[in-house]
């Protein structure tokens, strides 16, 4: 199967009885170029038999080990009459033949979905021998809901991942967040371009590639011969030529980061060469520092960047001046040892010895003249994750003069309500347990944002009327849930207000074209207590409280409709600063997270 950056793995399911796995894919599948086939481990009217031990050679299909590797093994339908022994004989066996992956048929409606449960969790615990089921549903609501209470019984196993049957009605955008693996898609979606090939419409077309940007694999349903629809899908997949640019950044979808801290660790020059590739960013910067030398009235304005690294905003500086056909005295503070090579180096070769080099921190060096014009780079995904507020707030006040300029002048960060299965199994397995108590700077995809987002604080420099800036901050923000869907955590995005008019966004709805200097914050939910009505009395309460500290449930379950209350902390310390998180829902609420900065803080 498919999966990250990688071309999307295409199958075929044959809609005729196969007798023989084998021959299949010695003959249709290779024919085809397929990569897979989906076929049924044993024959559709095959039992268990001598006592439901073992299977007569003539029901199974998969007979051999040969080929378990392109096989996706389809078991039967689980029934109530057998509680589901007949899919469990199938799958033991299939764990004895060596298939990688299984497919099981997802119960068509709610009924006995805790024993369909316990029949998974037990195929996959222990030495069952099978690491991994997906389970087969129709692509609507109905399914969903079936598919979501199935996973809660379940304990959100990350054993279990889903096989979509496609169709023209199918909300991508409600399973986009879901461990979808699979998509079959029938031959009836099909139809003949004007040269006789199959195809699918454009909106089909459009479901199919979402599906295998998120690693899904694709297969069609074929009552003949499939060369042709197999060979289409792969066109259909294959990711479109894309810049230099643009493969790096994709390279990064769904991979959690641990934020950058350089204000307490010197970045390495490659991460600065990173950085500095994002030239939309600079164009707003050099845009922003031309619009305030031009409203200043200052013969000779000193322009100094705080935080200067290799140099990039100085040259940016020194552009706009030259734009302006403006005399400026040019300053660089930077902190970072080699990076001061670095801008000697240019200073020397390429800006003529005209910028004046200042080593140390901003907030405890003393340049020789303090700024008209005061830049800094000091943004992070959420904002502030960078601690600009604790650097600019001492910076204005001890390198700019008082009517000064700070570019940016003002930040603010916002959050929003997310589901994504993937986003969430990745978390839980980081930093040793950890990794639901940690912020992550992530390049979300495989996601869905379950409400616009909002803003939870602001920052100005220099601050208004000369106030002092609080650095701990308190928000509380509601949303309404679009969707019915699953609350994995939290997004988190900034905007900034650089000079004037000209800002820089991370906010889908006001996101700077082609930038990719920060990705989105992804705040995880860990474990939540379920709220139950109707304990009134206060000693059964108390009781329930002390029964139900270790009941949990991952991670929140909403309607739509539902109301979704977030607060948000931003706190700290004399040498650390974190945030701390939790989520309210109607019928749950997470705990509160990473007290105390235990899991996650920025060194100051």
């Amino acid at each position: 199967m498919s999966s990250g950056k990688t071309v999307a793995a295409i199958g075929v399911e044959p809609t005729w009885a196969v007798d023989d796995a084998d021959a299949f894919v010695d003959d249709s599948m290779v024919s085809s170029e397929a990569d897979f086939s989906l076929l049924e481990i044993t024959k559709a009217q095959s039992a268990a038999a001598h006592g439901g031990l073992f299977f007569e050679l003539e029901d199974v299909v998969v007979k051999t080990p040969t080929n378990g590797y392109c096989i996706v093994g389809k078991t039967a339908t689980w029934s109530d009459a057998d509680r589901g022994a007949l899919v469990a004989r199938q799958m033991e066996y299939a764990s004895y033949i060596g298939l990688r992956r299984v497919m099981v048929p997802g119960p068509a409606a709610a009924g006995s979905l805790a024993a369909f449960a316990q029949m998974l969790l037990a195929a996959t615990h222990g030495d069952s021998g099978i690491s991994a089921l997906t389970l087969r549903f129709s692509a609507d609501q109905g399914s969903w809901r079936i598919w979501r209470r199935v996973r809660e019984l379940c304990g959100h196993s990350a054993a279990l991942s889903v096989a979509l049957d496609l169709s023209s009605s199918c909300d991508v955008e409600q399973w986009i967040a879901e461990p979808v693996q699979l998509v079959m898609v029938p031959e009836s979606m099909f139809t003949a371009n004007p040269s006789g090939y199959p195809v699918l419409w454009r909106i089909d077309q459009e479901i199919v590639r979402r599906l295998s940007e998120i690693g899904a694999a694709i297969a069609v349903q074929h009552s003949s011969a499939a060369d042709d629809h197999v060979r289409y899908l792969r066109h259909l997949t294959q990711a479109a030529e894309k810049s230099a640019d643009q493969e790096a950044t994709d390279q990064y979808r769904d991979v959690l980061q641990v934020p950058l801290q350089p204000l307490m660790n010197h970045l390495e020059s490659a991460t600065y060469e990173t950085f500095e590739a994002d030239l939309p960013k600079y164009d707003a910067y050099e845009s922003a520092i031309r619009s305030a030398l031009a409203a200043c009235a200052k013969e000779q304005p000193v322009l100094m960047v705080a935080g200067a690294g290799r140099g990039p905003l100085v040259s940016r500086a020194l552009a706009a001046a030259a734009g302006l056909a403006r005399s400026v005295r040019m300053v660089a503070v930077e902190k970072n040892p080699g990076a001061m090579v670095t801008l000697q180096r240019r200073n020397a070769s390429e800006w003529g010895g005209a910028v004046e080099l200042v080593y140390g921190d901003m907030r405890l060096c003393t340049p020789g003249a303090k700024a008209d014009i005061l830049v800094s780079e000091l943004l992070g995904s959420f904002g502030d994750n960078e601690l600009a507020p604790e650097c600019m707030d001492v910076a204005t006040a001890r390198l700019m003069q008082p009517d000064g300029v700070s570019i940016p002048s003002r930040y603010a960060a916002y959050v929003a309500p997310l589901s994504s299965s993937l986003l969430h199994a990745r978390a839980s397995k980081s930093t040793g347990g950890y990794g639901l108590e940690t912020p992550y700077v992530v390049n979300v995809h495989a996601a869905r944002v379950l409400a616009p987002a909002q803003r939870v604080w602001a920052f100005d420099h220099p601050a208004p009327d000369g106030a002092a800036v609080l650095f701990e901050r308190f928000a509380s923000v509601s949303f309404v849930a679009g969707a019915a869907s699953v609350v994995h955590g939290l997004v988190g995005y900034f905007d900034a207000t650089l000079h004037g008019s000209q800002s820089l966004s991370t906010l889908p709805q006001t996101r700077t074209p082609n930038m990719d200097s920060w990705f989105p914050m992804f705040f995880p939910l860990k474990a939540s207590i379920s709220l139950v009505s109707g304990l009134h009395n206060a000693r059964i309460s108390k009781r329930y409280k002390r029964k139900t500290k270790q009941c949990k449930m991952t991670p929140l379950s909403v309607e739509a409709g539902d109301n979704i209350s977030v607060s948000m902390w931003r706190r700290s310390s004399a040498s650390r600063v974190w945030y701390e998180w939790a989520v309210e829902a109607p019928t749950a609420a997470s705990s509160v997270h990473n007290i105390n900065g235990h899991e996650y803080a920025i060194g100051k």
